[in-house]
């Protein structure tokens, strides 16, 4: 096989491939590079070459090219498979491995390898504002697919879910459904020309409703920077907002940055998409570019996704609307969960 990639390192340079991985690790962001490695020769080393699982009847987002599924039902199919994630631990354990042989004295691989090997757990985190429709969609995904009956409370525009609902899928996956919170709304133009005690009572309530939003981004980033799998850390994070409530970009941005910036897969799902019209979903749409690109690319590249769906299906105004975008977001998850992934349970001895 021909090397034409600047990350590629030709075999028998192994004690350049130990340099260069040792040189990787001695900063601890720099941990992320070591999958990013591409072996041209010798065994299965490769991230970017990948090959299909062979001898299972399911499709693998680590085959040679990306999974995509027909409908929401080939999509469950998938997700109810015990050996979904065979491919994706071999991988994993082959880079711990690798990491192992290099700078192993000085990490702890025991939390990585117990994910590896037992093909996870592995959590996606459902986040987002109360009635945002978190709940819908945990649902949508797992009924009928996961191991215990789906208790997942439904709630049109309140509290619905008091506590982490954790929902455990065949596959190894477990969707976390999270307590909505508010988002501080800053007292507007019109709210200034109010009288002084009013105007003094909304500065009030903004301060504190503000405190709270930085007590729950701070728990989000302690949460995301956990290594051991008893803590449950996120393996992905969908951000879940209906289409048609209001946005304040600087909040989302806030909430987004968290979990990208740890290079953990973000997506941006908007819910309820048939709730508004074409002209509104355009301008929403417009909004949430400005969003992503202001959060920018994690360490490893990668932004911020954005989906589109109707987690069930409904009547609006006497029209009747599908669920629809179910299929393509559990595509995008699968692709998103990356072998490399593995280290974020890796700490230093």
């Amino acid at each position: 096989m021909g090397c034409g990639s600047r990350h590629c390192i030709r075999q028998p340079g192994l004690l350049s491939i130990i340099l260069l991985v040792a040189s990787a690790l001695h900063s601890w962001n720099a941990l992320e590079c070591l999958p990013a490695l591409v072996f041209c020769e010798g065994p299965s080393w490769s991230l970017r070459r990948r090959t299909p699982v062979r001898g299972l009847g399911v499709k693998s987002p680590w085959d040679e090219v990306p999974v995509s599924f027909n409908n929401l039902a080939e999509a469950k199919e998938t997700l109810s498979h015990p050996e979904l994630f065979a491919k994706w631990g071999m991988r994993a354990k082959e880079l711990l491995d690798l990491a192992d042989v290099t700078v192993g004295s000085s990490l702890d691989l025991s939390s990585a390898r117990e994910i590896a090997s037992g093909l996870g757990p592995l959590h996606v985190y459902l986040v987002g504002e109360s009635g945002a429709g978190k709940s819908t969609l945990v649902l949508a995904l797992a009924d009928e697919v996961a191991k215990q009956p789906v208790d997942v409370r439904i709630s049109a525009s309140t509290a619905g879910t008091m506590n982490n609902t954790y929902v455990s899928l065949p596959c190894g996956l477990v969707l976390v459904d999270t307590p909505g919170y508010r988002i501080p709304m800053a007292p507007t133009d019109e709210d200034e020309k109010k009288p002084a005690l009013e105007r003094l009572m909304l500065r009030f309530m903004y301060s504190r409703q503000m405190q709270r939003w930085q007590q729950n981004l701070k728990q989000f980033r302690h949460l995301v920077q956990q290594t051991s799998p008893s803590k449950r850390p996120p393996s992905a994070v969908m951000y879940v907002h209906k289409a048609g409530a209001r946005l304040v970009p600087d909040r989302l941005e806030e909430m987004l940055a968290v979990s990208i910036q740890a290079s953990v897969p973000t997506f941006l799902v908007l819910s309820d998409i048939h709730a508004v019209d074409d002209k509104d979903i355009a301008e929403i749409r417009g909004v949430v570019s400005e969003i992503v690109a202001n959060v920018g690319p994690s360490s490893c590249g990668h932004e911020v996704q954005v989906l589109e769906v109707n987690s069930a299906a409904k009547t609006v105004q006497e029209v009747n609307f599908r669920a629809s975008g179910l299929a393509e977001l559990v595509a995008s998850l699968l692709n998103a969960l990356r072998p490399r992934d593995i280290f974020q349970f890796v700490r230093r001895r």
